[in-house]
This record gives structure tokens, sequence and C-alpha cells, in this order.
């Protein structure tokens, strides 16, 4: 049986699935999380998931992953540089969700989005996993991205610092993975 699979700007009704999915443990094993209510995520989910889509918009962006109806996860991007058109991308994907090709998926799309001229304009996305996430770094790299290096105790996860596995994609670099999706199906901009 295959998945539905959409991809879709965020919303603030979204907030009580993405907080169980912030909360779970396997979940929060790679992310460094800030704590957040139910109520910050609604009001954080609508300002990102109404920010425009254009190539001078600057702050972070957020869609939601679903599948089947359910919200099966998030991908964010931050514009962290519009002077060197250079942003960053995260995501995470609910536990009974994982080992499906969503996230490969998810975040194909969503860079095609940030590096596309009409669409967000970056020319380098950045991305980190923690060294350990195998799973994350597979998606990354079945994206396209590069691996770059490892940034030694980069971000604190559960109180302790965690070594990252650094990762970008260039506006420049091609990848065949971009012209079909996992299904077969032409690639579509999200």
């Amino acid at each position: 049986m295959s998945d539905d699979h959409v991809l879709r700007r965020s919303q603030a009704s979204d907030a009580p699935a993405i907080h169980r999915i912030r909360a779970h443990p396997v979940t929060r094993r790679y992310q460094p999380l800030e704590q957040r209510s139910v109520e910050d995520l609604r009001l954080i989910l609508d300002e990102r998931g109404h920010a425009e889509v254009t190539p001078w918009q600057n702050g972070k962006l957020e869609w939601t992953v679903v599948v089947n109806g359910d919200v099966a996860g998030w991908v964010t991007v931050s514009v962290t540089s519009r002077s060197h058109h250079i942003g960053t991308i995260g995501y995470s994907i609910a536990p009974r969700f994982q080992a499906r090709g969503i996230a490969t998926r998810a975040v194909r799309d969503v860079a095609a989005t940030a590096l596309d001229p009409s669409g967000l304009a970056l020319e380098r996305l950045e991305a980190v996993a923690a060294v350990e996430n195998i799973a994350s770094r597979r998606v990354l790299e079945k994206c396209g991205f590069a691996f770059e290096g490892i940034a030694r105790s980069y971000l604190i996860i559960s109180g302790a610092r965690i070594d990252h596995a650094r990762y970008a994609r260039l506006h420049t670099d091609v990848q065949g993975d971009d012209r079909t999706r996992d299904d077969g199906a032409p690639h579509a901009h999200a």
C-alpha cells in the first residue's frame, strides 16, 4: 500500500501534532529542540507558514509533511544571509513514519524550492546532522548534499555537546535525484 504524501506550508492547526512529535524521545535524541508550549508552536507555525517564498525573503519558513492525512513531520528553511544567498534546512519525521522515504521526498522538494531562482533564490543550503544519526545523514546525501566535514561539539542536545556532520548543497550542483522522486513521478516544486 502506497502512502499519500503531502508537503504543504505549515498552519497553526498543525501545532498539537508537531508538539507530540517534538516531545517523542526518538525525535529528541538527535534534535536540539527548545521546550515550547502548543500555543507558542501555533504562533511560530502560523508566522513561518505564511512567510512568502520569494527571492528577497528573510527569516524562517516552514512546511508540514502530511502522510495519509496525519501530520508526519516538518521541514524548516532559515535564510541565514540574504546578501550571501545562504540558508539552512532542518527536518524531523515522527518515528512511526521513519524509514519510508518520507524525509527524503520532503527535503528534496523543499531544497529545490530554496535553491530555485524563482523560489528563495538561495545559492547555498546548509544542513547538519548528529554524527551518529546515520538515517538523517543518508537523507541529506540522497538529496544531493555534499559532506563537508565534522563540526566538533557543535550543538547541545539533552545537555551534552554533540559532534555534527556538516553538509551543503549549492544551486549549481546537478543531482540526478532532482529529476524524479522516489516514486518515479516527475519532481514538482513545493
